[in-house]
């Protein structure tokens, strides 16, 4: 590991924010947004490891689709040690790739800037993890009985969690 990469792996922060009909930026649990799969309700993740700010607010996409791109980006991280998440509607891309056993190396690449952090493994999967739970528990408070998607993707983020939990 290269020592220009930031390693802080008691630190990993991850919040959900929703474009509101102004433009604004809200915490999702104070949006009021109605979801459904074909609304394309605008949001932004905020994922920091340690000081590294690995997304921010200003990388906007289609909110439910990267939380769901999200979760197949983890479950092939836990299985094979990679995960790359590219952005739906972006030219972002959120890879994850086990460095040694227990620590991961984050590196998200946009058209202009990359950012770099490592961490500890279960640390990053269990911020994430928790983020998409609090996201789709979120969205299925707010969307039609039919939108059968979502909580699809929630199970998935409880199964992942779970499995997460048993790693050492």
């Amino acid at each position: 590991m290269s020592d220009s990469v930031p390693h802080d792996s008691r630190t990993v922060e991850v919040r959900t924010y929703l474009q509101s009909d102004s433009g604004e930026l809200v915490s999702i649990d104070l949006s009021g947004n109605e979801f459904h799969r074909d609304r394309y309700v605008q949001g932004a993740v905020e994922f920091r490891v340690g000081d590294v700010l690995l997304l921010g607010r200003e990388n906007i996409d289609t909110i439910d689709a990267l939380w769901s791109l999200m979760l197949s980006c983890l479950e092939a991280f836990m299985a094979g040690g990679t995960g790359v998440l590219r952005f739906p509607e972006r030219m972002y891309v959120l890879t994850l790739k086990r460095i040694r056993p227990g620590n991961v190396l984050v590196r998200f690449d946009g058209p202009v800037e990359k950012r770099t952090a490592a961490g500890n493994e279960k640390d990053v999967l269990d911020g994430l993890l928790a983020g998409a739970v609090d996201f789709f528990a979120a969205v299925l408070e707010s969307s039609p009985k039919d939108e059968w998607s979502y909580r699809r993707d929630l199970n998935a983020a409880l199964r992942l969690r779970e499995e997460c939990s048993r790693m050492r």
